[in-house]
């Protein structure tokens, strides 16, 4: 398998954010971290998880969406000038106001179970206190169906974050699950009292985190308005031919 190079990633993946505006101003002080989004065509088309875009009826007057995108040595603030949410799969396809960007490749190929897959996103905690870190996570595939089942935990804020096979991007991620089990059960009497014995339950719960994924391999023959009623593989590749 190909090795996954990207000289900057933050040139194709980035954070989105709802800010507050004044004309063509922005506050970034008080600014609120949504998600991840990565472009998907030359032309400032990206997608995300639908549920990182905030719905227009929700956003307050004099706030809008923005995304905050690396150029060479230069980070710009872009307006989020479209967005078309697909519920079924949480998906969204939005529009940053550059006129030209890079882009990462989709690939529609399925991913069985033990498929080894890479992230790269952005979780909203900070460790090093420099602002929204971006992360890079491997792992695998541990159950395939209409989502993909992850062996790793998608920390919040990464949903939207492209999932890797090889060199292109064959899913998105959208969110984590938990599974609690007892894994210890002890009883120990405590104390003895009037022929009444008190007892001490003991309970270890062990917890396991899977991230969850969408696969483009479902919308292969999904065409929707979202895409001019295309396919989501044949917008793409039709935006990217646009001379």
């Amino acid at each position: 398998m190909p090795a996954l190079i990207l000289n900057d990633a933050r040139e194709y993946i980035f954070p989105l954010f709802l800010v507050k505006t004044e004309g063509d101003g922005v506050y970034l002080e008080k600014r609120e971290f949504l998600g991840t989004a990565f472009f998907v065509t030359k032309c400032g088309d990206a997608i995300t998880a639908s549920h990182v875009v905030p719905k227009p009826e929700n956003i307050d007057p004099g706030k809008r969406v923005v995304a905050i995108v690396q150029q060479g040595s230069e980070q710009t603030v872009c307006w989020v000038t479209h967005a078309a949410t697909f519920e079924k799969c949480d998906l969204a396809l939005v529009h940053i106001n550059l006129n030209k960007t890079k882009y990462l490749d989709l690939t529609d190929e399925k991913m069985p179970a033990g498929t080894d897959i890479q992230l790269i996103g952005i979780p909203s905690h900070e460790v090093w206190m420099k602002g929204k870190e971006m992360r890079l996570l491997k792992g695998h595939v541990t159950m395939a169906g209409e989502c993909l089942e992850l062996n790793i935990a998608i920390p919040l804020g990464m949903s939207g974050s492209p999932v890797f096979y090889g060199t292109k991007v064959a899913a998105y991620a959208t969110m984590s699950v938990s599974s609690e089990e007892v894994e210890d059960y002890t009883e120990e009497i405590e104390l003895l009292s009037n022929n009444k014995e008190q007892i001490r339950i003991t309970k270890v719960t062990r917890v396991t985190q899977y991230g969850v994924a969408y696969p483009f391999s479902n919308l292969k023959e999904h065409a929707s308005p979202i895409f001019e009623n295309k396919t989501l593989m044949q917008f793409i590749s039709a935006r990217n031919n646009e001379p």
